[in-house]
């Protein structure tokens, strides 16, 4: 850094000396300065003629995409059955039809089943009062190992009191649940439990809601599907007092090797332990906790183990729902559950546990699709569901049924009407889900089976050629039958589209489709005074970007307007700053070739004929009374002979819609229907001629001038000169800086130099004053 020294020797202004040389220094900094500002000013003119013709693109699109948004449809629809028949018209709908008569309507497939009345269960505080439960009166007797206890529920006893009676009866284990509404005795160990009469035994059951059953008034385990009383059995516990009867086998498959255990319930030293032994004995992993009450059985070797359908009842007395896999499930800790009296209607609310399904399982739905094929579809449920939550898993399941459940029954419909192309006997089919493991085992899950037959449908089925039970939850839906311009007609769903006209059968009329009774009769036609507004709006909308895009080539270019330097900005206001630099981006744009041959394009599209139309006669906007202006002036806006249009209109308004709105090809090959032979045509619409066009264009301008998201400038050309004019400039700056530190290097040197020769004049005038 140069030491600056500023005149005190010379009486120079060198500050202001330098400051001018500097700014003679960097006038080439300024052009260049100008320059980029010029270059950033015509490259969002590009993009502002991007921005208006994207707008015309758009309106383009929303305006003649579509045919309906273009050609509006007239209808007249007569008749008497105009309530059993709707009709719409299409854009592409022409003519009349007449629809002499319904015989039937489309339906669908629609199983429907009771499911059984429950117990309602209420549930209760330990200061309620039993007898505000809906619990009767009246005493009964319970023996516990020989001790007799009386249980007395009166008009004053409440929850609580039953709990401590049944604690002081030995069931010390005895609870109320609040939130569930149930009693649980608990485990009872090896207790014996009597009751001293039926009449009691009955109380237990019909009041309480034990479920119990008894023999000899001894109470025993039951099936534990029920809400009951269970008395936790035993390793000890005989087969007898399970449930088992007279003698049987327990048949089983575990890799494919069939084995069997044989029972005699008859024997009282047939017990659950023996039961183990003997499994044991044959390659299963069985065991009893008798802490839990569950009883499980594994394969030795991790095998699925696959029983025979004949024993489902013995291994529900085991306590076992479900056969698939290497496990099962054990006995469930049954609880006893307080109700209300009668029977009722069950809702949706209700576990699918409380229908005696204590395992998880899944089946498999097959149901007529829209296309009248069958698809299948697996759902999983779980115990813990309930008959909403089941209903919500089979309706989102995508298998195209819709379930439904109130007043207590079940329905299950399809989606879609007609009738199916499979041959299937139904429309809404359940199966069992085949599965085969690694060792090409198979299994077939049940489970779905009895949750239908829990539902109340009708499970009978039969079995299928690959192992899978089927059964029937439906019958066929039907085809709809119809009469129309003296055909008959059947269809799967009761809309359908004819000739362009959407038909929506509601009801029947003229069953028979032969009397000669009063149809119901349509007739469309082109809206043509819509047509011509839309066309109007189209021409408007046109001029006016062709008059914007006219104005940039033709505006006034004032070359004498630089945009402005900071320096130079700083001895002006900001409306003199706008007014300048307003004149200063004028006619950025003027002559522009890029801009003037996007136009040109587009113009061209209204010339040429489209190719591929029936009508040779009317196949160009001239014909129609559209042409290009004839004042040079209006520099190719578009002009409308109305009454040509409204003639041409009148005469094929579908022929002047397709001038506009047809698809095809720029290079398509026809055939000339006068002379037979092929030629080459571009049977594209205007529409689709003028957004080729305006993509181009489009792209064009972005290479230019890229876009605004564009991040780099090195992406488009504009941005390619802004980046090489930063380079030039910077160079040029860091050259400004060096000079400067010349010329106050040169300048210091010229003061330190007076200055010296100053110093020496003094010394030596001391001298000649001497003299």
């Amino acid at each position: 850094m140069v030491n600056r020294i500023g005149g005190l020797a010379s009486g120079m202004d060198i500050d202001s000396i330098v400051a001018k040389l500097m700014s003679a220094e960097r006038a080439p900094l300024y052009k260049m300065q100008q320059k980029k500002t010029i270059y950033e000013w015509q490259r969002d003119a590009y993009r502002g003629v991007n921005t208006k013709i994207k707008a015309f693109d758009q309106y383009l699109f929303d305006n003649f995409r579509l045919s309906s948004n273009f050609v509006k449809k007239s209808s007249t629809i007569t008749g008497s059955n105009t309530d059993k028949v709707s009709i719409t018209a299409g854009t592409n709908a022409s003519g009349s039809l007449n629809i002499q008569g319904v015989n039937s309507l489309a339906s669908a497939a629609k199983s429907g089943a009771k499911t059984a009345e429950q117990t309602t269960y209420r549930n209760a505080t330990d200061t309620d009062v039993l007898a505000n439960i809906g619990m009767s009166q009246g005493n009964f007797n319970i023996t516990v190992d020989g001790t007799s206890h009386n249980i007395e529920i009166n008009g004053s006893t409440k929850v609580s009191d039953l709990v401590d009676q049944l604690v002081n009866a030995g069931f010390d284990k005895a609870s109320y649940d609040e939130k569930t509404g149930k009693f649980s005795l608990g485990s009872i160990g090896e207790k014996k439990v009597e009751v001293d009469d039926a009449n009691s035994a009955a109380f237990l059951r019909d009041q309480l809601g034990f479920g119990t059953s008894y023999t000899s008034s001894v109470l025993k385990a039951t099936d534990p599907n029920d809400n009951t009383l269970e008395v936790p059995a035993r390793n000890s516990t005989k087969l007898s007092d399970l449930g088992f009867s007279g003698t049987g086998t327990i048949k089983f498959t575990v890799n494919g090797e069939e084995k069997t255990v044989d029972y005699d319930a008859n024997d009282p030293s047939q017990t659950i332990g023996k039961l183990v032994t003997d499994l044991n004995a044959q390659g299963i992993a069985a065991s009893f906790n008798e802490k839990t009450g569950k009883f499980s059985m594994n394969s030795k070797d991790g095998k699925p183990i696959q029983f025979d359908d004949g024993n489902r009842g013995d291994l529900a007395k085991l306590g076992i729902h479900q056969t698939m896999g290497g496990g099962s499930k054990g006995f469930n800790q049954v609880e006893i559950a307080t109700h209300g009296g009668p029977s009722v209607t069950p809702t949706g609310s209700i576990s699918l546990q409380h229908l005696g399904l204590l395992t998880d399982g899944k089946f498999k739905l097959s149901a007529v699709q829209a296309d009248g094929k069958m698809k299948d579809t697996i759902v999983e449920y779980k115990a813990t569901d309930t008959i909403d939550s089941l209903m919500k898993k089979i309706n989102s399941s995508g298998a195209g049924v819709t379930a439904m459940f109130s007043n207590g029954k079940m329905s299950i419909s399809a989606n879609n009407t007609g009738t199916n192309k499979d041959g299937a006997t139904a429309d809404i089919q359940l199966s069992t889900v085949k599965t085969v493991d690694e060792n090409n085992i198979e299994t077939h899950d049940e489970s779905g089976l009895e949750l239908f037959k829990q539902l109340g449908f009708n499970t009978t089925g039969t079995v299928g050629p690959t192992g899978e039970t089927k059964v029937d939850l439906s019958g066929l839906g039907s085809n709809a039958k119809y009469k129309v311009n003296d055909l008959i007609m059947e269809s799967q769903s009761n809309t359908v589209n004819i000739e362009g006209y959407t038909i929506n059968l509601t009801g029947t009329f003229n069953a028979d489709l032969d009397a000669a009774t009063d149809g119901v009769t349509v007739t469309s036609t082109n809206d043509t005074d819509a047509m011509m507004t839309k066309i109007k709006e189209f021409v408007t909308t046109y001029n006016a970007l062709i008059t914007d895009l006219n104005g940039s080539l033709k505006e006034t270019k004032y070359k004498s307007y630089l945009p402005l330097t900071t320096e130079q900005k700083e001895g002006m206001s900001e409306s003199e700053i706008k007014m300048w630099e307003e004149k200063a981006k004028s006619g950025l744009l003027r002559n522009d070739s890029l801009v003037r041959e996007g136009i040109s394009t587009m113009r061209a599209n209204f010339v040429g004929s489209v190719g591929g139309l029936s009508d040779s006669m009317i196949d160009s906007l001239a014909e129609i009374g559209i042409t290009t202006s004839k004042d040079y002036t209006d520099g190719g806006k578009l002009v409308i002979d109305e009454s040509k249009l409204s003639a041409a209109l009148k005469k094929d308004s579908d022929q002047v819609s397709n001038i506009f709105i047809q698809k095809g090809n720029a290079n398509d090959t026809v055939t000339d229907p006068n002379t037979g032979q092929s030629k080459t045509v571009d049977t594209r619409g205007i529409v689709d001629r003028l957004r080729d066009s305006i993509k181009s264009f489009e792209l064009k301008i972005q290479k230019k001038a890229g876009r605004a998201t564009m991040t780099n400038d090195g992406q488009y050309n504009i941005g390619k000169s802004m980046v090489d004019l930063d380079t030039r400039i910077e160079r040029l700056q860091t050259r400004l800086v060096r000079v400067e530190e010349r010329y106050w290097k040169q300048f210091t040197a010229m003061e330190q130099a007076i200055n010296k020769a100053n110093s020496q004049s003094g010394y030596l005038s001391q001298f000649g004053g001497q003299g």
